[in-house]
């Protein structure tokens, strides 16, 4: 029979491995972060899915589909402890309960009908836009229509949106981009819904982490915290993507600074001056 402590250490063990052990990397490494939590949910069931899969006609990928066959949604946040007496919630890593993802509505749910005498008026997100491949490393196009269908994971303010994109609702593989609401500009994020949690932990959910992979870039304050947690992750012309990255317990490669540049030459009086300018 299985003891409620065992159930607890499961659950436990679960959200560390889909966490990736962030929350003890961060009490091993990473000072003045505090109030690290992870909610723990319960998982969907297969009728929740299916059903939501029904209403949108459409068939979520497998990697998304056990996510939420083992969680409804994830939510991971911590605070940053700037002063004795100023403790501010920082990071913040959340994907939605299933029921939350919704179709994006703002100009794509209707295509205006045609007529003889009107030409089809096609919303300005419903177009194509070229991204790399993170896969074949080659330029590919996103090539939407009105059977196109866009989901939104997340919103960062009024600037973007995260969105789980299916170019046919028949595509068993949808893509996930980011909608930058100012110019309609699609930046291609992850091929994966798992890559796409990966990277969000991997960028500590930090505010506004997407915006790196933006044409308008992170506000200042934002950039601030990266520079002061994980400076590394503003290196410029970094392919996030393609970059293994690999812990190696070896000391970084710090410049030697040689002590003979502080050496000074021996003082000597004028007096010894002249006498060698005589002599």
């Amino acid at each position: 029979m299985t003891t409620i402590k065992n159930v607890v250490d499961l659950d436990d063990m679960f959200y560390e491995s889909l966490s990736l052990g962030l929350a003890k990397k961060f009490a091993d490494c990473i000072p003045r972060i505090t109030n690290v939590t992870c909610e723990k949910r319960l998982p969907c069931e297969k009728a929740q899915v299916t059903a939501w899969e029904s209403r949108h006609n459409i068939y979520l990928p497998d990697d998304m589909k056990r996510f939420y066959l083992s969680t409804d949604g994830f939510n991971f946040y911590w605070s940053y402890q700037y002063s004795p007496n100023d403790i501010r919630r920082v990071g913040h890593i959340h994907f939605p309960h299933l029921i939350q993802i919704t179709l994006v509505r703002d100009n794509i749910d209707t295509i205006l009908s045609s007529s003889p005498n009107t030409a089809v008026t096609i919303p300005p997100i419903i177009r194509q836009s070229n991204y790399i491949d993170s896969t074949s490393g080659y330029l590919n196009h996103l090539n939407l229509n009105s059977r196109s269908k866009i989901f939104e994971l997340s919103t960062i303010t009024d600037l973007a949106k995260v969105c789980l994109v299916y170019e046919t609702p028949e595509s068993s593989n949808p893509k996930i981009f980011l909608l930058e609401m100012g110019t309609f500009k699609w930046q291609f994020l992850a091929d994966t819904f798992t890559e796409y949690l990966r990277m969000s932990i991997a960028h500590l959910g930090l505010p506004y982490w997407e915006l790196c992979f933006s044409s308008c870039g992170l506000p200042s304050w934002t950039e601030q915290l990266f520079l002061l947690l994980a400076p590394h992750l503003l290196e410029k012309n970094e392919n996030r993507r393609l970059k293994n990255i690999v812990c190696v317990n070896e000391n970084p490669p710090y410049n030697v600074l040689d002590p003979a540049v502080f050496r000074t030459k021996p003082r000597c009086s004028r007096q010894n001056q002249k006498n060698r300018m005589n002599n």
